[in-house]
């Protein structure tokens, strides 16, 4: 059994040390996705402000579970894009890990902005929910056309 221990530890570690170059990439994704987590929960505080009664304002466990989720598919991603750049295009120059986390980094920067700019009363925002989705009634149930009525006569 001690054999296959170590085998397996020398395996794990082997592992490991191929994915080495991967770490940066996976923490710059990591700080995104956990920046859109704190962005919707600000995005879930105003939206129980604006209806207390149909919006907690709460972080709920099955969001941490689509957060370990969405983390576990962004790994996934940087790996299988360093995995192909060097086996598959071995000495070309393409930086596919860097440009799967820069994707990532943009979806996560697209997702923050449409968060930052729902159920917000700030002139920025009333610009940007003209280009970006408003997630007030897609997270939180609340119907957007009292919402955008407010908005409206707030504007007068």
């Amino acid at each position: 059994m001690e054999t296959i221990i170590k085998y397996l530890g020398a395996a794990l570690c082997g592992l490991a040390a191929y994915l080495e170059p991967t770490l940066p990439f996976m923490a710059v994704c990591t700080v995104a996705v956990l920046y859109d987590v704190v962005s919707a929960w600000r995005l879930a505080r105003r939206a129980s402000e604006a209806q207390p009664n149909k919006a907690s304002g709460k972080f709920k466990s099955s969001a941490m579970g689509k957060v370990v989720v969405t983390l576990i598919k962004v790994y996934g991603l940087i790996i299988l894009a360093y995995l192909v750049e060097s086996v598959v295009f071995e000495g070309a120059k393409m930086h596919l890990t860097n440009i799967a986390a820069g994707a990532v980094c943009f979806w996560q920067l697209c997702s923050i902005l449409e968060n930052e700019a729902s159920c917000n009363n700030s002139k920025w925002a009333r610009i940007a929910r003209r280009i970006l989705i408003d997630k007030t009634a897609r997270h939180f149930d609340i119907d957007l056309n009292e919402l955008k009525t407010a908005d409206y006569e707030s504007d007068k």
